[in-house]
């Protein structure tokens, strides 16, 4: 590549009937002055290129660092939400035996209180039945008392009391 100083520098041999001297010169100075202009452009283009090749292999390694941090991101994040689906899969499953066992316990209390409730029913009906088989009895003694006719009229009352107690005793039963 030509040089400014190899322009200013380059001499021509006098010819006859050539180009002025001093046109040729002046030329030749221009040009070497431009070539100069050019060569500094030409560096400064180089400078701006060498820093900006600089900041994009930076660019670079902050693009394959980035990379590796949101593959890792995701890698994590995918193995934090498996592992969330471990545990509430084991939750309820634990939570489902739990929720069956007291079930289980459930009916079982369940069927001791309904044969408690059954036993008590039907003593409480043979309480009621003695009861009034008693009753009955002690009415008849009191009827063979030889007594007043308000005594007569107040079996009469404790008989239809009786009557209405075993009514009503039957009707609980059903």
């Amino acid at each position: 590549m030509i040089n400014a100083k190899e322009v200013n520098s380059k001499r021509f041999e006098k010819a006859a009937f050539g180009y002025k001297q001093e046109d040729v010169d002046d030329y030749l100075r221009e040009l070497s002055i431009e070539i100069a202009q050019l060569i500094k452009e030409k560096e400064d283009c180089d400078k701006k290129l060498d820093v900006l090749a600089d900041k994009i292999r930076d660019y670079m390694k902050d693009e394959d660092a980035l990379k590796d941090a949101l593959l890792g991101a995701q890698r994590q994040g995918h193995q934090v939400v498996e592992e969330a689906k471990q545990k509430a899969e084991k939750i309820l499953a634990e939570a489902n035996a739990k929720s069956d066992e007291i079930l289980s316990d459930t009916r079982v209390q369940l069927e001791r209180e309904k044969k408690i409730l059954a036993n008590t029913q039907k003593a409480s009906g043979e309480f009621k039945r003695d009861l009034l088989e008693l009753y009955k009895e002690h009415i008849g003694l009191i009827n063979s008392i030889p007594g007043m006719v308000d005594e007569e009229i107040e079996e009469e009352e404790v008989e239809e009391e009786v009557e209405e107690v075993e009514t009503e005793e039957t009707e609980e039963t059903v």
